[in-house]
C-alpha cells in the first residue's frame, strides 16, 4: 500500500477520494498517517471527516493520543469535537495518556480530558478525577464531577459530598453524579438538600429515589408541598422507585400519616399529568397509602389510554379493598371494554361477596372476553347463585368461555347435588355439554362417573371421544394406563390418537411397547402422537422404531420422530438422524436443527453447518441459534456472513449470536 500516495489524495478535490483514502490509511495503521488524517478533520465535508475519525481510532498508538490531545487546543469547534470522538473511541489504550492530560495548565484541556475519560468509561480513571476535582477553576470542577458519575464508582462519593455545599451550579451537578453511583452513604447529605431554599428539590429527590435507600422515604414524603407540582412529581417517583426494589414493606404511620392528606392530594394532581410514568407512579402510591378517599379518581382512570397506567389503577383498588366496590361495579356497565375487563377482575381479587350479583348479569354478555372475564372472578367468589348460569355456559359457542366454565365448575365443592347434574350433562345432547363435563370430570377425578365416561367413547364426536379417554385415565391414576393402553387397539382412530396422547402426558413406561406399534398406525395422527408420546417418556426401547419412523412419509410425523430422539438422547441414533438434514419438508428440517445440539459428535456439529446455507431462512435461522449450543460451537467466522443474510430474522438471530461470542 502507497501510503504516500494516499496521504496526497487527502487533498484531492474529489471528496469520495478523500474518503476512501481516509479509509485506507485506516486499514494500513502507520504513525506518518495520523497527522494528514487530523487535518482532514478540518474537510468541508462531513463523511470526510467521518471517515478520519474511524481512520484514526483504527490506528490508535501513544503518539496518535498525543497528538489528539494539542488538537483539543484548536480554535475549530469541529476539529475539537472529533478528537474528543476519536479519544473516546480508542477506549482504554487512551486512558493513561489522557489521564496525564488532567494535570495540563490549559484549562480547556483538562475539561476535555475529563469527558473523554467519563465517556470511556473505565473506573481506572476514578483516582485521577477525583484528584483533579482540586482544580481552582469551577468549570473544571463541573466537567469533572460530570465523569465521575458516568463512572458510577462508589470510591467517588466522599470527595462529591462536599460539592453539594457549593454554589447550584456545582450543587446540580453532584446530585446528578451521585443519584447516577447509587451509595446509600449520600442519603443523608442529599435529604438534607430538601429542608433548605435550593431550586433544584426535584432533582434531588429524583437522585434519592435512584439510591435507593428505604430511609429516605419519610423525608420525601414530608417534602410534599402544595402547589409545588415539580418537587411533589419527582417525589411519587422517587418513592415508587426505592419501593420497585422491594426491600421494604410500605406501612401507613408516623410521619407517613401526618401528611396523608396532602400526598394523596399530590397523587391526585399527578393522575392528570401528560406523563404516563408519573400517572403510573401516582396510582401505585395511592395504592400503597390505601387512599380511600381517591377511588373514585383512581377508577375513572381505568380508562386510560395508558396500558401500564391502567394495570398500575387497577392494582392500587386492589389494595384499597373493599372501599372500591361501589365504584368499580358502576364500571361494569361502560362501554369501555378493557376498563370494564380491569374492573372485574379487580372485584375478583378484592374477594367482596355482595359484587357477586353484578358480576353473574355480565355471564349473558355479548363480548366472549366479557364473559370468560366474569367466570372467573365468580369462580374466585364461590357464588351458589352463580352456578345455574355457569353449568349452561358449559355449552358455550365460544371455547375460552367454555375452557374457563369448566375450570370455575371444577372449582366448587363438589355435593351430590352438583355431581349428579354433572353426570346427567354427560348424557346431554349437546357435544359441547358432554366434553365440558367430561373435562370436569378429569379435573375432579371421581371414580363415580367411570361408567358415564366409558359410554363416551362411543361418542359420534371426536372432541368428547378425547375429553373422556383423558377424564378416565386421571380417575385410574392408581393403575396408570390400564384404559388408555387399551384404547391404543380401538378401531376408532380418535381413541388411539387421544390414549396416545395421555400417555405421554401419564410418562408411564408401560405403554412403550403399545405406542411403538402405533407408531405404524394408518391414521398419520396416531402416529404422530405416537411418537410425541415416546418422547416424552424417554424410554430407549422406542429407539429402533423412532429411527424407523424418520421415513415416514407424511412430513409432521416424521418431525415428531426427530423431537422424540431428541427427548430419548441416545448418540447411538445420531448418524441415521443427520440424514434427516436432506428432508424436503423445511419443519423437519428446522425441527432437526433445534435438536442437534443434543448430540455430542462431529457430525451433528457438520450438520448444523450445513443448514446454515439451508434454502429455508427459517431453517438458517434456526442453525445460527444452535450454532453456539452444539459441542464445540461453530466458530463466530462461520456465522459472520449471517449476518448479512437476506432475511432479517437470520440476520439479527446472527448478530446476536456473535454479540455472545
Amino acid at each position: 500500500m502507497d501510503v504516500k500516495k494516499l496521504i496526497s489524495e487527502l487533498k484531492s478535490d474529489d471528496e469520495l477520494t478523500r474518503r476512501e483514502a481516509c479509509r485506507a490509511l485506516g486499514d494500513s495503521p502507520v504513525q506518518e498517517a495520523v497527522r494528514p488524517l487530523m487535518e482532514a478533520f478540518r474537510d468541508e465535508s462531513w463523511l470526510v471527516r467521518e471517515a478520519a475519525v474511524e481512520a484514526l481510532i483504527k490506528i490508535g498508538g501513544e503518539k496518535g493520543v498525543s497528538l489528539l490531545l494539542s488538537v483539543l487546543k484548536d480554535q475549530d469547534a469541529r476539529v475539537r469535537n472529533s478528537a474528543v470522538e476519536i479519544l473516546t473511541g480508542l477506549g482504554e489504550s487512551a486512558i493513561s495518556i489522557v489521564m496525564e492530560a488532567l494535570h495540563d495548565d490549559d484549562e480547556n484541556i483538562v475539561r476535555y480530558a475529563a469527558d473523554v475519560l467519563g465517556d470511556i468509561g473505565d473506573r481506572k480513571a476514578a483516582g485521577s478525577l477525583i484528584q483533579a476535582l482540586k482544580h481552582p477553576s469551577i468549570d473544571v470542577q463541573y466537567y469533572v464531577i460530570q465523569a465521575i458519575g458516568k463512572l458510577r464508582d462508589e470510591s467517588a462519593t466522599p470527595a462529591l459530598l462536599p460539592f453539594l455545599d457549593q454554589d447550584m451550579w456545582l450543587q446540580s451537578v453532584a446530585v446528578e453524579a451521585l443519584g447516577a453511583i447509587g451509595d446509600r452513604r449520600a442519603t443523608s447529605k442529599l435529604i438534607s438538600l430538601l429542608n433548605t431554599d435550593t431550586f433544584i428539590k426535584a432533582q434531588v429527590a429524583e437522585a434519592v429515589g435512584r439510591l435507593g435507600d428505604p430511609s429516605a422515604i419519610p423525608a420525601l414524603l414530608s417534602s410534599v408541598k402544595e402547589g409545588n407540582t415539580e418537587l411533589n412529581h419527582a417525589v411519587l417517583q422517587a418513592v415508587v422507585a426505592i419501593k420497585d426494589k422491594g426491600t421494604i414493606p410500605f406501612e401507613i404511620s408516623g410521619e407517613y400519616k401526618l401528611k396523608e392528606e396532602a400526598i394523596t392530594s399530590a397523587c391526585l394532581s399527578a393522575l392528570e399529568n401528560p406523563d404516563n410514568d408519573l400517572r403510573k407512579a401516582a396510582a401505585i402510591l395511592l395504592g400503597w397509602l390505601k387512599a380511600e378517599s381517591a377511588v373514585n379518581p383512581l377508577t375513572e382512570k381505568l380508562k386510560d389510554n395508558d396500558e401500564e397506567v391502567s394495570g398500575s389503577v387497577q392494582s392500587a383498588l386492589i389494595e384499597i379493598g373493599k372501599a372500591a366496590v361501589k365504584p368499580l361495579l358502576s364500571f361494569l356497565s361502560i362501554p369501555e371494554k378493557r376498563a370494564r375487563l380491569l374492573a372485574v377482575n379487580a372485584l375478583g381479587d378484592i374477594g367482596e361477596e355482595k359484587s357477586a350479583e353484578s358480576v353473574i348479569s355480565m355471564l349473558s354478555d355479548d363480548d366472549d372476553d366479557i364473559r370468560r372475564a366474569a367466570v372467573s372472578v365468580i369462580a374466585k367468589l364461590k357464588s351458589k347463585k352463580a352456578l345455574p348460569t355457569l353449568l349452561k355456559l358449559l355449552g358455550d359457542e365460544s371455547e375460552k368461555v367454555r375452557g374457563a366454565s369448566v375450570e370455575a365448575v371444577s372449582s366448587y365443592s363438589m355435593d351430590e347435588e352438583l355431581f349428579g347434574k354433572l353426570l346427567s350433562m354427560l348424557n346431554s345432547s349437546s357435544h359441547l355439554i358432554r366434553r365440558s363435563a367430561a373435562e370436569v370430570m378429569e379435573r375432579i377425578v371421581d371414580e363415580r362417573a367411570v361408567q358415564e365416561l366409558e359410554a363416551l367413547l362411543l361418542d359420534d364426536d371426536p372432541a368428547v371421544k378425547q375429553a373422556a379417554v383423558f377424564a378416565l385415565a386421571r380417575i385410574e391414576h392408581i393403575k396408570v394406563g390400564s384404559i388408555p393402553v387399551m384404547l391404543l387397539g380401538s378401531e376408532d382412530p380418535v381413541l388411539r390418537k387421544s390414549a396416545a396422547i395421555v400417555l405421554g402426558d401419564l410418562k408411564d413406561r408401560r405403554a412403550v411397547d403399545p405406542l411403538c406399534i402405533t407408531l405404524n398406525d394408518e391414521n398419520m395422527w396416531v402416529r404422530y402422537h405416537s411418537a410425541l408420546a415416546l418422547g416424552i417418556i424417554g424410554d430407549n426401547r422406542a429407539m429402533k422404531q423412532l429411527v424407523q419412523g424418520l421415513d415416514d412419509p407424511v412430513g409432521v410425523v416424521r418431525l415428531a420422530c426427530v423431537k422424540a430422539l431428541g427427548g430419548i438422547k441416545d448418540p447411538p441414533c445420531d448418524e441415521r438422524l443427520l440424514k434427516i438434514a436432506d428432508d424436503e419438508d423445511e419443519d423437519v428440517r428446522k425441527t432437526l436443527v433445534e435438536v442437534l445440539p443434543i448430540f455430542p459428535s462431529v457430525s451433528a456439529r457438520d450438520a448444523v453447518l450445513r443448514l446454515l446455507s439451508d434454502t429455508s431462512w427459517r431453517v438458517r435461522e434456526a442453525a445460527v441459534l444452535s450454532s453456539e449450543k452444539i459441542s464445540p460451537p461453530l466458530a463466530g467466522s462461520l456465522i459472520e456472513p449471517l449476518a448479512a443474510d437476506s432475511n432479517q430474522f437470520v440476520r439479527e438471530a446472527a448478530k446476536e449470536v456473535l454479540s455472545r461470542i
